[in-house]
């Protein structure tokens, strides 16, 4: 029976977000009929926010869908400033409930309920349900598990979390495809799904994350789930399989695979059985992230590269040890990593990428120069994913550098409180193609970034040889931007190629 209640979910520069796309398809499987409107894409080369022209078409979309409700998924504080700017335009033409979710949210409900009337906290499946009907028959909903509110007296009431969904198999696969979505970027609306047309697919097998990186939400927000439930869960084989099934029906234009788990998983029977049914079932190249303990079984490697597996990014974060344990909270080893490097070589992954994150307040010359020898042992071919360390609001790494005096608090806050361009750039920007202030860890990050380049060792050897680079880097600067141009233009060749080829082979 179709419900009267229109849900409208708003998703905010990630055009396949999967978060609401999931609300969206629970929703559906209890009668309503929800809309989704993706603003803006994801770039990290150039986020800027939304134009007045795309606020307009995002309000003209809002007021023809006349929804029952309005959510917002928070998942970043990079763009707290238009979520603010919404909300405030919403105030001025809808009385409508305005409710907010994501990883922001379930971190900072009070803050949230500055702007929203509701802020879903956690996994909210079970419970947006539950809060659509309460609208849907006028009935009070500040009861709810995971939701918070405010009292009559202004004050917050923040609910508890209810159990972790063990059973992911229980879940409806995530709303692609559908004619309930829109999409605005470059001052235009676009009817229909802005990721059905697309060359990939995105999607996870399993829920929580096994580590507590210091950096990262999943740290505290695992604290959260304590005692509720097995934090870490995985869906069967078979429920995967029919999702990608799905959606090869939906777009048999489809030629990639991303699997976005916090780490792919490792469970020997798991990717044994998982290996053989994707390669008898879909075929098609996919992409993982890995961990350095997790990600060295060679014979795992080889079953996935058997049966597709064309990249995997490996978070090392830092190449100096005591930065990854002590600041990151990691504690592979050097020679964990560097197993990890060789089993990847081995099984012959065709595209390995070892994430590190540089340019920021803890580490020194030394442990740059620590990383740099890491890097220099990996075993090659590899690529190198460089990028900031940005301070999230609610992960420990902000205790961590109060603690240790490289931060305070009101500097903390300053820097999130950025323009959404400067946060960005922040945390990407080796990709713009210059380095930091202190001329000697300039030296130090551009010699890194060589490692990944065949004829970058001899660069890196005549550079170490020659003191004047410390206090002048400008030279390898330019060095550096040369190689970002091949790396540019080698990733938009692979891409050409794997378009080509996929064709010519009918798939």
């Amino acid at each position: 029976m179709k419900k009267s209640t229109k849900p409208l979910f708003i998703g905010l520069y990630d055009a396949k977000l999967m978060g609401i796309r999931y609300l969206s398809s629970t929703l559906k499987t209890h009668g309503y009929e929800p809309s989704l409107i993706f603003l803006k894409t994801f770039n990290s080369y150039s986020v800027d926010e939304p134009t007045e022209d795309e606020y307009k078409l995002l309000y003209s979309t809002i007021k023809e869908l006349n929804p029952g409700y309005i959510g917002l998924s928070v998942m970043c504080s990079f763009y707290l400033t238009v979520v603010r700017r919404i909300v405030a335009d919403l105030r001025k033409f809808t009385d409508v409930k305005i409710i907010m979710g994501g990883a922001y949210a379930t971190l900072f409900p009070e803050k949230c309920l500055e702007m929203a009337d509701v802020v879903f906290r956690g996994e909210s499946e079970e419970a947006i349900v539950e809060f659509s009907d309460a609208i849907e028959n006028d009935r009070p909903f500040d009861h709810f598990d995971n939701l918070a509110t405010l009292t009559p007296g202004g004050e917050p009431k923040i609910n508890p979390l209810r159990p972790l969904m063990q059973d992911l198999n229980r879940i409806p696969f995530p709303d692609f495809g559908g004619e309930n979505m829109y999409y605005i970027n470059n001052n235009r609306l676009h009817k229909g799904d802005p990721a059905a047309s697309g060359h990939s697919y995105e999607l996870t097998t399993s829920r929580g994350c096994p580590n507590r990186c210091s950096y990262c939400s999943n740290s505290t927000i695992r604290d959260m789930y304590k005692n509720k439930g097995p934090f870490i869960r995985q869906r069967e084989v078979s429920d995967v399989m029919d999702e990608l099934v799905a959606a090869r029906k939906r777009n048999p234009g489809l030629q990639m695979l991303r699997f976005w788990d916090e780490i792919f998983p490792w469970n020997k029977e798991w990717v044994r059985e998982f290996a053989k049914t994707y390669k008898a079932q879909i075929g098609l190249p996919f992409e993982v992230w890995g961990h350095p303990r997790l990600s060295a079984d060679v014979e795992l490697l080889k079953l996935l590269v058997d049966a597709g597996l064309s990249k995997i990014v490996i978070g090392v974060q830092s190449g100096c040890s005591k930065i990854r344990k002590e600041i990151y909270t990691r504690n592979e080893t050097q020679e964990d990593i560097l197993k990890c490097s060789r089993a990847l070589a081995e099984a012959k992954v065709p595209l390995v990428i070892y994430d590190f994150i540089l340019g920021h307040p803890f580490e020194t010359s030394e442990d740059l120069k620590e990383t740099l020898e890491l890097c220099r042992s990996l075993t090659k071919p590899f690529r190198l994913q460089l990028h900031g360390l940005s301070f999230l609001p609610g992960t420990p790494i902000e205790e961590i550098a109060i603690e240790r005096g490289v931060k305070t608090w009101e500097e903390i806050h300053a820097e999130q409180a950025r323009p959404l361009r400067e946060q960005y750039h922040s945390m990407h920007w080796w990709r713009q193609g210059h380095g930091a202030s202190d001329s000697e860890k300039v030296f130090w990050y551009t010699l890194i970034y060589l490692t990944q380049f065949p004829s970058g060792e001899r660069i890196i050897a005549k550079s170490l040889k020659n003191d004047k680079l410390k206090k002048d880097p400008r030279p390898l600067l330019r060095v550096h931007k040369w190689y970002n141009y091949l790396v540019k233009f080698q990733m938009g060749w692979r891409k050409l190629k794997f378009i080509i080829n996929s064709r010519l082979s009918g798939k």
